[in-house]
């Protein structure tokens, strides 16, 4: 285990603002990584590397060029996990730094604990994140027996069924790994997070959806849920359901799940060209504006299944205006609210321009 460049120069920025004093930060070679004083860097400091080689606690420098690239302060090795890693020291009288030494040395362990605690886990979710993209993109003839053994390394059964949920804002993953719950893998993008769950039931996906919300949060957030698949190698299949209801539910939150939403999802998949030529027969006689508030009162009779009364309450409008918009409508389209064919075909234009 080496320190690095890097790590070295946010120690010393770090430090350097409780201790004011010239400060440096050795590596194993006994070379100086960072220093307060940037001209010292890249120098052979000897006493560090007395340090290492001879596993000393500390060496004492009491007056400048005592040995080789040193001035007179104080030097402590930097021990993680019982190895020396690197060697830190501050410069100046002997009598003044010698009483910051032991703070000096435990909180540059601290950091350097907390930094290479960062940078693996950080590995970490590199490598879930790879796996996890993989996985959802792979075609079930693609899968080979290397990836079915980091299957088994991630604690998968290649029998067993799952599906994928997608959820936005992904933060509510942030912290889902302090659930411990061992069936579901993870990772988070830029603006969206997958999980796939290992399960018997969609119930089970729920109710881990419901627990990580909780812990996060996270009051208002969208989930998608594709089907059940019945072993590993149909979680792509699941990971495209749950992104296709993630389009058709964009602009709403909750947790959705692909089987409850088959019709909306008809009416996303239709040809564009189909769409095209349905808007112009319906929407020909309509300005902007009427499209927009034709696509609300549509959305409000369909969610009141056509109740002129709970339309009006929602609405905030009298029942008179409601019976007005639907004859205005019945005029400019040709089609009734009030007959189920034609409702079926209002209503899907409706979708069409709140979706844009």
């Amino acid at each position: 285990m080496y320190l690095h460049k890097n790590t070295a120069e946010k120690i010393i920025q770090e430090i350097s603002m409780i201790l004011d004093y010239d400060i440096n930060i050795m590596d194993e070679k006994g070379a100086i990584l960072a220093s307060t004083n940037p001209a010292r860097a890249g120098m052979f400091h000897e006493g560090a590397f007395r340090i290492i080689c001879d596993q000393l606690h500390e060496l004492t420098v009491y007056e400048d060029g005592q040995y080789q690239g040193c001035k007179k302060g104080i030097n402590l090795p930097i021990v993680l996990k019982g190895e020396i890693i690197g060697v830190i020291g501050i410069t100046g009288e002997v009598s003044e730094v010698m009483k910051y030494g032991k703070i000096l040395k435990k909180m540059t362990e601290i950091l350097v604990l907390d930094l290479f605690s960062y940078h693996k886990k950080s590995q970490q979710e590199q490598a879930r994140m790879f796996f996890v993209n993989e996985w959802l993109n792979k075609e079930p003839f693609e899968f080979l027996p290397a990836f079915r053994d980091e299957l088994h390394i991630y604690g998968f059964s290649e029998k067993a069924s799952y599906a994928v949920a997608l959820v936005r804002p992904p933060d509510i993953l942030e912290h889902a790994e302090d659930l411990g719950d061992r069936r579901c893998l993870y990772a988070q993008g830029s603006d969206i997070g997958f999980i796939i769950y290992q399960a018997d039931a969609i119930s089970q996906l729920l109710r881990f959806i419901e627990r990580t919300s909780k812990h996060s949060g996270e009051a208002s957030f969208l989930c998608t849920i594709g089907r059940l698949q019945k072993d590993y190698t149909g979680v792509k299949r699941s990971f495209e359901q749950a992104k296709k209801l993630m389009t058709v539910k964009s602009r709403e939150s909750g947790v959705f799940y692909y089987d409850d939403f088959a019709a909306e999802l008809i009416f996303c998949d239709a040809a564009l060209e189909y769409k095209e030529i349905l808007m112009e027969q319906i929407l020909s006689g309509f300005s902007d504006e009427e499209k927009l508030e034709f696509a609300r009162f549509m959305e409000s009779y369909a969610r009141n299944n056509g109740s002129v009364s709970r339309i009006a309450e929602e609405l905030f409008i009298h029942k008179n205006t409601v019976q007005y918009k639907i004859n205005k409508i019945l005029k400019k389209t040709g089609k009734d609210p009030r007959i189920i064919r034609d409702a079926m075909i209002l209503i899907m234009v409706a979708d069409w321009i709140r979706r844009g």
